[in-house]
């Protein structure tokens, strides 16, 4: 089974049990690209039409780790691309970085206006055949909105996520049963000074 093939089941499972817990009518997202490490999603149902019979449409990458190395650190990354169906190219137009909490690392918008090639790479090509076509070549979740997707993947990869190993207790050492000290005299409570008479 490919690491694709892996992920989308947890995924669809935990989102699953997300959606009937909630009880809320669900939306359906389309998955455009998916692996061990990470899951990235579009709304098909936010897709809008601007000048010039262009079309924009926010997807969301869920990551398993969003820096390079070190522990895990799960967070998402929400991009704007923008889609010219007739030539069938994309360009981003904007994108943010999230931890895990929802608290904004990085906002980014593209100088470079320049379209490029869906084909040859497979998250754009399925991004234009969702945008353009109407049609999600590939898999589906569904959940009450992108924020419980987001919490829901999150929540799975924590669970599949293995303890840290467990680490020796050293005991500390009893306090000693000898003598105790005497306690110091005091020569009581102070005294008011006197008064003087005049």
């Amino acid at each position: 089974m490919t690491p694709h093939r892996r992920t989308l089941p947890i995924l669809i499972l935990a989102l699953a049990g997300l959606s009937a817990a909630a009880g809320a009518k669900a939306a359906v997202f389309a998955v455009i690209r998916s692996s061990d490490n990470e899951v990235v999603v579009l709304d098909p149902a936010a897709i809008e039409t601007v000048a010039g019979g262009v079309r924009r449409a926010w997807n969301v990458s869920i990551q398993k780790n969003l820096g390079a190395g070190g522990p895990q650190q799960p967070g998402y990354v929400r991009t704007l691309n923008e889609y010219n169906c007739v030539e069938r190219r994309m360009r981003w137009k904007s994108l943010a970085i999230y931890s895990r909490f929802g608290a904004q690392i990085l906002k980014k918008d593209n100088p470079d206006t320049s379209w490029n090639p869906a084909d040859g790479n497979a998250e754009a090509e399925a991004g234009v055949r969702v945008v353009c076509d109407g049609v999600g070549g590939g898999a589906v979740v569904s959940a009450p909105s992108v924020s419980k997707l987001v919490i829901g993947l999150m929540q799975t990869w924590d669970e599949a996520a293995p303890l840290p190993p467990q680490q020796p207790v050293e005991m500390l050492p009893a306090p000693s049963k000898g003598k105790k000290k005497p306690a110091q005299k005091t020569s009581g409570p102070a005294k008011a000074p006197a008064k003087k008479k005049p």
